[in-house]
């Protein structure tokens, strides 16, 4: 049997904004503390350390490898999700900035993604070192008998509605807007009736942050504000329009992200003091010299944006071919019911 040991994948990284993704695998079996099994070829899914070596038929987890569902969660047209961590035994998340949290060395995150049922690529984030991260994904086959590492990604890929697989470069342009890379997995989106599986509560709980808060973080405000805050901060926030060095947002001032300290009032969150009754930077045709017009969505260039899919007026500018309808009309309500 072939060990991990002394194999080593190309390097393949994008300086800068993106960042490097490095992926190189590591002289150890998989992090899940399971030996690797027979003849694993470290190119398929199966040889990641999310499924029990004898798990691949019926999918089952490997020890350790626990899921997760956060309280609001990233619109990828229409394509159903499925999440997983794995966190090395003996470890605790850093969360002395409940922000932007750190992982420990060996973690994993895995997110599957199936359009009608079908199983069509699977994420891998790989912490390997204090500043190394592995970004990479597999592309299931069509019968879901193997998936395999595809570095190059894949546009429109076939039998979905026009869904891209990023490529390895791609990664950095939203995970390089976290100081940890790691998006989907933090307080607020953790936070909530609506998060399953490994939550906020959970990780206090079980002790595996070294600074647990008291309690969830609530978004502020009426039903509309806070699906209007929840959505923005998921789709916006977290990975562009923050104050993060690399975020690919920072520069136009707008931050959508939710801060654990700022949600005592929705007037208090830097989604509403940097939008409402803020002028947009944006000088293209059909946008508003307003982020947001209180009562007056259809004049609020925050909207026309979100509500684009072609040019440089799409909002976000990649991974999605299609509108979300229900982010759409859950930031549309929050505007229109201002005064």
């Amino acid at each position: 049997m072939k060990q991990w040991a002394n194999r080593v994948l190309l390097i393949s990284g994008l300086a800068g904004l993106l960042g490097a993704c490095t992926e190189q695998t590591p002289p150890e079996a998989p992090a899940t503390g399971v030996a690797a099994a027979p003849a694993c070829d470290p190119r398929q899914l199966a040889c990641t350390g999310l499924y029990a070596p004898d798990g691949w038929a019926t999918k089952t987890l490997a020890p350790g490898v626990r899921s997760f569902t956060p309280s609001h969660r990233l619109w990828t047209d229409g394509l159903d999700k499925s999440r997983f961590i794995y966190l090395p035994s003996g470890t605790k998340v850093n969360t002395a900035n409940m922000d932007d949290w750190v992982f420990p060395v060996g973690t994993k995150l895995w997110k599957e993604f199936r359009w009608k049922g079908r199983r069509i690529e699977t994420r891998l984030l790989w912490k390997q070192g204090e500043k190394r991260w592995v970004k990479t994904t597999y592309r299931w086959s069509e019968d879901e008998s193997e998936a395999m590492e595809l570095k190059d990604g894949e546009t429109n890929v076939p039998g979905t509605d026009h869904h891209d697989i990023p490529s390895q470069a791609q990664c950095g342009m939203c995970h390089n807007g976290k100081r940890d890379t790691v998006l989907g997995f933090e307080a607020v989106a953790l936070s909530g009736e609506l998060a399953e599986g490994l939550t906020l509560r959970q990780l206090v709980q079980e002790g595996l942050l070294t600074h647990p808060p008291a309690a969830d973080f609530r978004i502020p405000g009426n039903p509309q504000e806070q699906a209007a805050l929840g959505y923005l901060h998921m789709n916006c926030g977290v990975s562009c329009h923050s104050s993060g060095s690399l975020a690919m947002g920072r520069t136009s001032g707008l931050r959508l992200r939710l801060d654990t300290g700022k949600l005592d009032a929705v007037e208090k969150t830097d989604t509403y003091l940097t939008s409402v009754n803020a002028a947009s930077i944006s000088v293209l045709p059909g946008v508003g010299p307003q982020r947001v017009v209180p009562g007056k969505s259809q004049e609020s260039a925050l909207l026309t944006r979100m509500g684009n899919r072609s040019g440089p007026l799409q909002m976000p500018p990649l991974g999605t071919h299609h509108v979300d309808p229900t982010g759409m009309e859950s930031v549309r309500a929050w505007i229109d019911q201002m005064k």
